[in-house]
């Protein structure tokens, strides 16, 4: 296990309603949670006091309890006595409760069998026969998170709620799934793959490849970022699972049978092969109880044979080289990768692991990382390799280091700087602050709290877990550190002979180089054409039409009126109306710079947010806000090069973020706030050094250094490009919606398609001199208190001298406090407007998106509106998903925004731009009964109402200028919104809109390209 990872913020990992093929779910993880104790605290105290070592409950046996004070929990190990199921609660003084059942999944080719499985077994089970029981509880129930994941070596199936029945019903659904699933041949063809014609209308169509997974997979290692990372560990690791692709190879997918699906299910999912883990403030005998006498008791011990082992050590390195797409957003002559990766210690050896981790921190992380000189500074790429860093997601951990956007003629040199570099690293070591600034770091990352602590601990945990680690030892960061630290002090060269040992001496080492080949994407093609033509050539006359009735048979399936009278739910009724006050108070210190504070239980640390308006900013430098929040942390200030600045960033907070704001007014349409948001946090006692770190960016911030801003250039641009197949459908909402609103528009030149290509442009420019100069400019016009704002989250013992210092940091800034608004008035010189862009990337599945303008979060209509995105969810997963075969779609009303379709690696394009359309005339046509919109309030719910971690309380009233009471109303609008609301809504703001727009982002499209009306950019 990473143990950092373990610390980090809860950033990448988010709500989703759509399944995920995670080949590094580890990567995926959270610091500390909102607690309101510790387990000393009266509900975790009483959950715990029967589990003693060596006790015997509802028929489990208990191995361990141990208290972990700076995480402010209690572990307690288990095992079932029947079957020999692992089991890890989390007894925690917090309401946000989780519970996971995982198993290790070790496929032996890349069929993708557990990839698949993990979707057919949320199609249906035992107690739950309807269609996808798993998506129908999405609007069922309350949850914070719903999902399930499938890693190189296990699958998780993971869940969140506050609401305590909503946590049994789900364990329920989760539970039936994964040991009584139905397993239907017709959900293996609609999930998995299948031979169908093409029209399943006309019999004469060509038999093609369908299948939600195949396509899934196909958008998969169309990012090119995935296929590396694939083929690195399939090189690295070669000899067992790790050498085959468990999310499923498109061209190998079609080989797995519905036969071996089953067969595989029965060992890997039986209870011996399984872990089970619940977090929270719910009694743990409960859970116990409910599983045993439900599932386990009806299982014996069997040896599933799923053991990992080691990967036999290479006695010399090897070296490999794929081809991928050319990528249309990078430098035509630098798209070359290259990364150099090592085999490293079993990850069961938590210590070691913890060691590693911090060395891949030194070595990787920041400026002043030895190969952040090397290779970034150098110049000879545009920014690190996928994968590069320490990673501990497989039995053995590994280390990466690399470049991507180099040329063809400086592999050699990139070998040799890495070469080097370590050596150097053996010879000198690390500066003391360095490692002390990593420490502090971890310290810092122990004390931060988010709300989805227990939902990133199992995540975080699992790798480890999985292989027969210790997750209890690995939570015991304290002791580690103080372990590290006695390491250090008797040996000074600790460090740099982990370095001799693990990569100066290490013969296990995998050079991987990639890059681009003309007509790659249509080679890809050749071959799944080659493959389908094998198929279909082998197929009788009887066969083909079993294959037409058959296809006929699963969209019949599709179109079935179910009855879901099996599945539990919630009822709106469980929604309180009454909303808990976040009590904030609202100042002006002697600056004049107005100041919100929000005490709160925030374990010692303050947390910092500002808002500077940038409605006042010249038309020529408006584009290039989002280039100064990406530079302006990162260039040195006053006498600190930067360098300097880093290592004091590193050593006295958590980070310093700026990121651009737009937000729409909450009552009045025609107004709404832009600016950028400068944030960070720290311990108490770091404040005023953590504000002096921002007073030199303030009054001295160095926008001077050119080759500084060029490198920086370069990785933000990158950056930009690889986003755009993991979040394509964000960018093509982002994009369809810019015709909407003037809001809308300058979030795309902000955030979408739009900034993408100017970084690309920038990046591209031998002279970047004169953009330097423009955010000198554009620099001191913002970061003045003239338009400031601030928040600040602490702890109430600390408020006083809290906002004595931040008087004392604001007295020292630049500018007077102005007496205006920082809400504007919409410029007249935009007009909303229909239109069509056709976005033509060379991928093999599509973006899709349809947006109409929305109305303010206040606005009567506004709950109607979320209601009714969520309402068309469920036929939007049956036409998009079910017989599509994306990989998600749905509606998005964004309070304040627009109200968007999207689709999601979709294999279709203006078949789903019908779809959508369809989903209007399905509300219109009163398609949906009064449990349907009950569901879709729920649904709406577990956004409206997810937790808030302390440091984030009083954000939305902060950020979106939304009170208590315009919470509460907006809230109570969801709640009493009716049928008649959401065909009065769907005809006004969809079916009559006189403005729409549409963005598809994809490959040629002959059906556009011949269609006057789309405007095709070709990228």
């Amino acid at each position: 296990m990473t143990i950092s990872k373990l610390l980090r913020s809860f950033t990448r990992f988010g709500r989703s309603v759509n399944f995920r093929y995670c080949k590094e779910a580890s990567k995926t993880l959270v610091t500390s949670a909102s607690t309101r104790g510790s387990p000393a605290a009266a509900v975790v105290g009483d959950a715990i006091k029967e589990f003693q070592v060596g006790a015997k409950v509802s028929g489990f046996l208990v191995k361990k309890v141990q208290d972990v004070p700076e995480l402010h929990l209690t572990a307690i190990r288990l095992e079932h006595l029947g079957t020999g199921a692992d089991y890890l609660h989390i007894a925690r003084d917090d309401s946000n409760n989780v519970f996971c059942v995982g198993f290790r999944t070790t496929p032996t080719d890349s069929t993708g069998v557990p990839h698949i499985l993990e979707h057919i077994v949320l199609c249906g089970s035992n107690k739950y026969p309807c269609r996808d029981p798993f998506f129908k509880m999405l609007n069922r129930s309350l949850s914070t998170f719903m999902n399930a994941m499938t890693g190189s070596d296990f699958t998780i199936y993971p869940f969140s709620t506050q609401h305590p029945v909503d946590f049994r019903n789900l364990m329920s659904v989760y539970m039936d799934a994964v040991f009584k699933p139905n397993l239907s041949e017709l959900d293996f063809l609609q999930e998995g793959w299948r031979l169908e014609n093409q029209d399943i209308k006309d019999k004469l169509s060509p038999i093609v490849f369908k299948g939600v997974v195949f396509n899934e997979m196909k958008g998969v290692f169309a990012d090119s970022q995935r296929l590396f990372m694939q083929k690195l560990q399939n090189g690295l690791l070669p000899s067992h699972t790790y050498g085959v692709v468990s999310g499923g190879d498109p061209l190998c997918i079609p080989q797995l049978t519905w036969e071996h699906l089953k067969q595989f299910h029965t060992y890997h999912y039986h209870p011996s092969n399984a872990y089970f883990y619940t977090y929270g403030d719910q009694p743990l005998v409960n859970h116990l109880e409910f599983i045993n006498a439900n599932y386990l008791s009806n299982y014996t011990r069997i040896n599933p044979h799923t053991e990992v082992p080691e990967e036999p050590n290479w006695s010399e390195p090897r070296c490999a080289h794929i081809d991928c797409g050319v990528d249309p957003m990078a430098s035509s002559e630098a798209q070359t990768t290259i990364a150099v990766s090592f085999k490293l210690i079993n990850i069961i050896d938590t210590f070691e692991t913890f060691v590693l981790n911090i060395l891949g921190e030194l070595l990787m992380t920041g400026p002043n990382a030895p190969f952040y000189k090397s290779l970034l500074e150098s110049q000879l790429g545009s920014s690190f390799s996928p994968s590069s860093g320490f990673d501990s997601h497989t039995r053995n951990t590994t280390f990466t280091v690399g470049l991507q956007g180099i040329k063809d003629a400086d592999i050699e040199k990139v070998k040799l700087v890495i070469d080097e570099t370590f050596v150097k690293v053996m010879e000198e070591g690390f500066p003391s602050e360095r490692v002390e600034g990593v420490l502090h770091n971890l310290e810092l990352g122990i004390k931060h709290q988010t709300s989805k602590f227990g939902l990133g601990l199992v995540m975080s945990l699992t790798p480890l877990w999985n292989l027969d680690g210790d997750p209890v030892d690995a939570l015991q960061i304290n002791s580690k550190i103080a372990r590290f630290r006695k390491c250090i002090e008797e040996n000074p060269r600790f460090l740099q002979d982990k370095i001799k040992v693990y990569f100066i001496k290490n013969t296990h080492k995998y050079i991987q180089t990639m890059s681009p080949r003309e007509g790659y994407e249509a080679k890809l093609q050749e071959a799944e054409e080659v493959l389908l033509a094998k198929q279909v050539s082998e197929l009788t006359d009887e066969d083909c039409i079993k294959i037409w009735e058959r296809g006929h048979t699963l969209a019949k399936k599709q179109e079935e009126e179910e009855d879901l009278s099996s599945l539990p739910t919630l009822q709106v009724s469980d929604i309180s109306r009454n909303v808990s006050p976040t009590f904030v108070t609202d100042i002006k210190l002697s600056t004049g710079v107005p100041v919100q504070v929000c005490d709160q239980p925030t374990n010692g640390i303050t947390y910092f947010s500002a808002v500077l308006d940038t409605q006042d900013i010249p038309d020529h430098l408006r584009l290039l806000v989002p280039l100064l929040c990406g530079v302006l942390t990162n260039m040195g200030a006053g006498h600190l090069d930067f360098r300097q600045l880093d290592q004091k960033v590193e050593m006295v907070t958590g980070g310093l973020n700026a990121s651009t704001h737009l937000t729409a007014h909450p009552i009045s349409a025609s107004h709404y706030e832009e600016g950028i948001i400068l944030s960070s946090h720290c311990l108490n006692q770091n404040l005023t050094r953590m504000l002096d770190i921002w007073s030199l960016i303030f009054n001295d911030v160095n926008l001077n250094d050119l080759q500084r801003f060029s490198t920086l250039v370069s990785m933000i641009a990158t950056d930009q490009a690889n986003s755009l197949v993991y979040s394509g459908h964000r960018y093509a909402m982002t994009a369809a919606s810019a015709t909407t609103s003037h809001i809308a528009a300058l979030t795309e030149c902000w955030n979408g398609l739009t900034f993408m290509q100017q970084m690309k442009a920038l990046s591209e420019m031998e002279d970047l001199t004169q953009t330097l100069e423009h955010l000198r400019e554009l620099s001191s016009l913002l970061l003045s208190r003239k338009k400031m704002r601030v928040a600040i989250n602490t702890t109430p013992s600390y408020h006083d001298k809290a906002l004595h210092k931040f008087d004392h940091f604001l007295s020292n800034l630049p500018g007077d406090p102005s007496n205006s608004s920082s809400i504007a008035a919409t410029p007249g010189n935009f007009t909303p407007h229909t239109a069509k862009t056709h976005h033509v990337f060379p991928f093999p599945v599509n973006f899709t998106s349809k947006s109409f303008s929305g109305v303010p979060y206040a606005h009567p209509d506004s709950g109607a509106l979320r209601v009714l995105a969520r309402l068309m969810f469920r036929f939007l997963h049956r036409e998009i998903r079910e017989k599509g075969g994306a990989y998600g779609g749905g509606a998005v009303a964004s309070p304040g925004g627009a109200f968007s379709f999207y689709s999601y690696r979709d294999p279709h394009s203006t078949e789903t731009l019908a779809a959508f359309d369809a989903a209007i005339e399905y509300v219109l046509s009163g398609g949906f009964t009064e449990r349907d919109v009950a569901e879709a309030k729920l649904g709406v719910f577990q956004t409206v109402d997810a937790p808030v971690s302390p440091g984030s309380q009083g954000n939305r009233r902060f950020f979106s200028h939304i009170t208590d009471e315009l919470f509460s109303d907006h809230r109570r609008l969801i709640l009493d919104t009716v049928s008649q609301d959401l065909v009065r809504v769907a005809r006004v703001y969809l079916k009559d809109a006189s403005v729409e727009g549409t963005c598809l982002i994809g490959p040629q499209n002959d059906k556009i390209s011949n269609d006057h009306f789309w405007n095709t950019v070709c990228n």
